[in-house]
């Protein structure tokens, strides 16, 4: 249950962490030499940052208690996983990209400029996590973990309950639908 509260508290700052807009800073000095700590939204911007780097963090035990456990329910096992999975694909991934306004960059509602991630995350380091290649790890781990959790889930379909099946699904379909939701992301984060 605390796995499912630690998604609801990621998956409700989404909305806000995509309406952010860069630095305008970053226009005038780059990437690299923008004064990040003058920016008023830069306590925000930290904030979202953090919050999508520790709720993976936090929310991994859940799913290794679930591994670990023989007698745990196989339904409950998928759904934790599955769960997990999303959790770092939007927390890990995402946040960083959408919190320093890349996204709404890309979508045409700010200009674009030279985001170099090195230059945009160096002020966020203090985070605690600084994406890597743990971000760009994610594209072959969910590449197969999907596909078996969705194989498992529907070979197991009888014997697990409706409720953790939709929330598996579900959880599987918006892993999917975070790496569609960041358009451009390889061109920027590999600049």
């Amino acid at each position: 249950m605390a796995q499912v509260l630690l998604a609801v508290v990621l998956f409700a700052a989404v909305p806000y962490a995509m309406s952010m807009v860069p630095f305008e800073r970053i226009y005038v000095d780059g990437p690299y030499n923008a004064p990040h700590r003058e920016d008023p939204m830069f306590p925000v911007r930290w904030r979202l940052i953090a919050l999508g780097a520790w709720v993976p963090l936090f929310s991994m035990p859940f799913a290794l208690l679930a591994w670990k456990r023989r007698h745990m329910h196989l339904g409950l096992a998928l759904f934790q996983v599955s769960l997990l999975l999303c959790i770092c694909v939007i927390g890990l991934r995402n946040f960083p990209y959408y919190a320093l306004g890349i996204y709404r960059a890309y979508m045409g509602e700010a200009r674009t400029w030279d985001f170099d991630p090195a230059g945009l995350m160096h002020p966020y380091g203090s985070v605690g996590y600084v994406p890597g290649c743990e971000a760009l790890m994610l594209y072959p781990i969910a590449l197969v973990a999907v596909p078996r959790i969705g194989y498992r889930l529907f070979q197991e379909r009888h014997r697990i309950s409706r409720a953790l099946i939709l929330g598996t699904a579900l959880c599987l379909a918006t892993t999917v639908f975070a790496f569609f939701s960041t358009p451009r992301f390889i061109d920027w984060f590999l600049d």
